[in-house]
């Protein structure tokens, strides 16, 4: 089975073009004619966009993926519904417009649809046959002291056109397809092995269609005519780049109030809000632990702790703080930040399974194995529960804890309750305190006993 992190490192690799001068698609759309019989009129100006239309930006139906950014659409070789999959935030200057994995007995394969930005200098990993007319071009440049004064290589402008490469060990079957639109390098990783998988991605491949992006977002064909695009706007399988590089600069989670603990209560009065700590426990003072080493998860890492904080960690009063057995922790999120959409309703279960996976791919909230939605006191919770390992002071094994968490909104964040304990019988005997929204009284959260008897 291909995970995650197998995914993410075939989707990275890189496959650059050089793109000099390039303009894409876009090079051969013309805007709409205008009729002679219509007077001109003066263009109205419009407002501004709040932030660019960013690459990641796109349609999705359950059958095609239309890329807003760049003006491309194809059918896809397997439905998006069960097939869809989360990634972890790209690399500053890399961005995943799609991603789509199936696995069926012994068959499995994968779709992830990616895009660089624009780069100086070329890529040994081109074709072999274009090489040596790219060599003698990029020398011409060399030796005139700027530019090259001979052609650029046509397979470096040409438009409306996807170019690929096949591989294949044994029964394992890769197909690379790449172009350059906007000066961005597109690319398209097929992976499996199941031929039947990888000839429906040769005929999606085979029949993509280019249309001309607008500055407003829209799509047209070349002679102006507007483009209506299949299914829900989309966004990519994780937070768009754009974003997460905001977001480390701006670092919203550090306004967030902090809020203080008062003889066993957790009050914050900037944000309306307190958490009565269960009897016999005690806060926890800790750092936020140590960043990853790996570049990935340390951009993760940075993220979600640019877009949160951490406001209560709690352990029983016997308990030490290196002793791995029960524990609470509080936080606060910032959803708008973290791209997040939250459930608006009791019904809204594909928004639940949305955050659960978001959370699973931020790193910090363990694996959830399923996920819920419930009202606690007129307000909407999702209740998450799974597993999450913790490593303990002076030892190199993690351990492995059972937890449930409770998500809420208020007060624009997303406050998110995690209690852990070393199993789900000691989980369901874990006392849960109670919480207090603005001038509301304070409304135990229930416990895994009382929620099993609902």
């Amino acid at each position: 089975m291909f995970s995650h992190s197998d995914i993410a490192a075939c989707a990275a690799a890189r496959v650059l073009l050089l793109l000099l001068a390039v303009t894409g698609a876009g090079a051969q759309c013309g805007s709409a004619s205008l009729d002679p019989r219509v007077l001109p009129r003066l263009p109205v100006e419009k407002p501004a966009p709040a932030e660019p239309i960013l690459p990641e930006a796109g349609f999705l139906s359950n059958t095609r993926y239309t890329s807003e950014f760049f003006g491309f659409s194809f059918e896809l070789p397997l439905t998006v519904q069960g097939h869809e999959i989360m990634m972890p935030v790209m690399p500053e200057k890399q961005h995943v417009l799609l991603a789509l994995q199936f696995e069926q007995g012994r068959q499995r394969g994968y779709m992830v649809v990616t895009a660089d930005d624009p780069v100086a200098g070329f890529d040994v990993n081109i074709p072999e046959e274009r090489q040596k007319e790219l060599d003698e071009w990029a020398k011409a440049g060399t030796q005139a002291g700027g530019l090259p004064q001979t052609p650029i290589p046509d397979f470096l402008l040409r438009s409306a056109h996807f170019y690929h490469r096949f591989n294949h060990r044994g029964r394992n079957y890769t197909a690379q397809y790449w172009t350059g639109i906007k000066n961005y390098t597109v690319k398209i990783l097929v992976a499996t092995d199941d031929e039947q998988f990888l000839r429906k991605a040769k005929e999606a491949m085979a029949e993509v269609k280019f249309y001309c992006p607008q500055d407003d977002g829209t799509l047209t064909t070349e002679d102006g005519k507007p483009v209506k695009a299949q299914g829900e706007p989309y966004a990519g399988p994780t937070v768009p780049t754009f974003r997460v590089n905001a977001a480390l600069h701006d670092a919203p989670g550090k306004s967030i109030p902090p809020g203080q603990v008062v003889a066993g209560v957790y009050k914050n009065d900037d944000l309306g809000f307190r958490y009565e700590l269960p009897n016999g426990w005690k806060p926890l003072v800790t750092g936020a632990g140590d960043p990853p080493l790996e570049s990935t998860g340390l951009r993760e890492y940075r993220f979600l702790h640019a877009c949160s904080r951490t406001l209560l960690q709690a352990i029983p009063q016997q308990q030490q703080a290196n002793d791995v057995q029960a524990a609470i922790v509080l936080r606060a999120l910032d959803p708008d930040c973290l791209v997040m959409r939250t459930a608006a309703s009791l019904t809204d279960k594909r928004a639940a399974d949305a955050v659960a996976a978001s959370l699973e791919q931020l790193g910090e909230f363990g694996q959830i194995s399923s996920d819920g939605l419930m009202s606690i006191a007129g307000h909407l919770f999702m209740v998450f529960h799974g597993t999450i390992g913790t490593a303990p002071r002076g030892e190199e094994l993690a351990a492995r804890l059972s937890q449930t968490m409770f998500a809420t909104r208020y007060n624009k964040l997303l406050w998110v309750w995690t209690f852990m304990a070393p199993s789900t019988t000691a989980l369901e005997e874990l006392p849960t305190g109670a919480i207090a929204f603005g001038d509301s009284p304070a409304v135990q959260l229930p416990t895994e006993q009382r929620r099993a008897a609902q």
